[in-house]
């Protein structure tokens, strides 16, 4: 009966058990180590490496998720794009759940509708801040309108400045690293 019962713990709940049992504590033991499952929490901590790019490039790389709007004649869509080139969150008109409420799938309300839905799915996700590459006022209206939908869903359309590490040897750096600090010293 307790080899079944082992077989049914999960690796986890076993070290718990393990640990505890080694150390002597009841039941009120933790572990020494956490496992982050969450492949984006380095960005939404802001120490992630952001990708710079190269100079030339046609896009440029310097966010670690972008705002993509898509246009054709018969749809709008949108999508947030990881740095890496994976699509993390998309909305279309050519989704039932959201063309089945549209009088039209190109017009204006229609890219309203897509801004709505974006931003709700980014709320979902924990997508916060996002990077845009468009200014409101040098887009299209359809664009400007679905900009603004997901500005008034809670998305901020830039992303915050990456943590950079304290590097005493930088010429940014606020003490001078030649000089000596002393601290003092009680005897």
């Amino acid at each position: 009966m307790w080899e079944a019962r082992i077989r049914n713990v999960g690796f986890i709940s076993l070290a718990k058990r393990t640990y505890s049992f080694n150390t002597g504590e009841v039941n009120n033991s933790f572990l020494p180590f956490i496992y982050n499952r969450n492949p984006r929490n380095l960005e939404r901590l802001r120490i992630a490496p952001k990708p710079m790019g190269y100079a030339l490039d046609d896009k440029p790389m310097n966010y670690w998720h972008r705002l993509v709007v898509v246009q054709s004649n018969q749809h709008v869509g949108a999508y947030i794009e990881h740095f890496s080139g994976k699509t993390v969150i998309s909305a279309s008109t050519k989704e039932w759940a959201i063309k089945q409420f549209l009088r039209s799938t190109s017009d204006t309300q229609a890219a309203a509708t897509v801004g709505k839905v974006l931003a709700q799915r980014c709320l979902e996700c924990g997508l916060l801040e996002v990077h845009s590459n468009y200014v409101m006022n040098l887009v299209s209206p359809k664009v400007s309108l679905l900009l603004k939908n997901i500005e008034k869903g809670g998305i901020s359309l830039s992303e915050p400045e990456q943590f950079l590490p304290h590097r005493h040897w930088s010429r940014e750096a606020k003490e001078n690293p030649t000089q000596i600090y002393e601290e003092m010293q009680t005897k």
